[in-house]
């Protein structure tokens, strides 16, 4: 924890000190040593963003977890809420009008949720709201998908990698028109809610974030990998 904490301080001092130069730039009255003085130090941050993003990239390397493999599918950008332990995420859930048997929708995706919360070490709590305007989180219920899938998540974020907001969307049948097992539906949105947090997909078939999810609940890699997530800040972990 004390690398991440780092880490952070870091990022803030260094994008305070670029932003620090960059007025001075616009200042400038065109002596020649303001000019360069300003150039080194710009050079300096560089590589001290260099030198931290470096850093973040080592801890992900050395860990068990399968944040390296999502990176590099994921334009290495680390994604992530704030903490909301304090501010907890809002959560609409939808009601059901896809005319499915099922009648648990609702206990399934609240169950889900609860257990992305019971994880630890994840500053992200929910709240569910009966208002969907107040709401960052929506949950919505289809019939089916038009491909073979039971799931989605549509995430969005700002320009630092902060997520701002996310829509998940789970369907009660699948292509062929056969009704989803309430089991399956409940992992089908512990999946969900994983992209939700941030998370992209495993390389492991045997993890719960993998693309195809094989099993019901979240592995250790799993849990690893969203709180090594939540110890990094947010943002790309490429070279400047």
């Amino acid at each position: 924890m004390r690398i991440s904490s780092t880490v952070a301080v870091a990022v803030v001092a260094v994008a305070a000190m670029l932003f620090a130069l960059s007025r001075s730039g616009n200042e400038a009255d065109g002596d020649a040593n303001s000019t360069q003085t300003g150039a080194e130090a710009s050079s300096a941050s560089l590589d001290s963003i260099s030198s931290l993003r470096a850093a973040v990239r080592k801890r992900i390397s050395e860990s068990n977890t399968y944040l390296g493999h999502a990176l590099a599918e994921d334009d290495s950008v680390l994604r992530r809420w704030e903490d909301r332990t304090v501010r907890m995420l809002t959560v609409h859930i939808g009601s059901n009008a896809t005319g499915s048997e099922h009648t648990g929708l609702d206990a399934s995706a609240r169950r889900a949720f609860s257990r992305w919360e019971r994880v630890g070490a994840i500053p992200v709590a929910f709240r569910t709201v009966r208002d969907s305007a107040n709401a960052e989180v929506h949950v919505h219920w289809i019939r089916s998908f038009p491909v073979n899938r039971s799931g989605q998540a549509e995430v969005f974020w700002d320009e630092n990698g902060w997520i701002r907001k996310a829509t998940l969307t789970l369907a009660t049948r699948d292509l062929h028109g056969r009704v989803v097992p309430a089991s399956m539906l409940y992992t089908v949105a512990l999946h969900e809610i994983g992209h939700l947090l941030g998370l992209g997909h495993s390389d492991d078939p045997s993890d719960l974030m993998y693309p195809v999810t094989t099993v019901s609940d979240l592995t250790g890699r799993d849990r690893r990998s969203a709180r090594l997530l939540y110890a990094l800040p947010a943002g790309s972990v490429r070279d400047p």
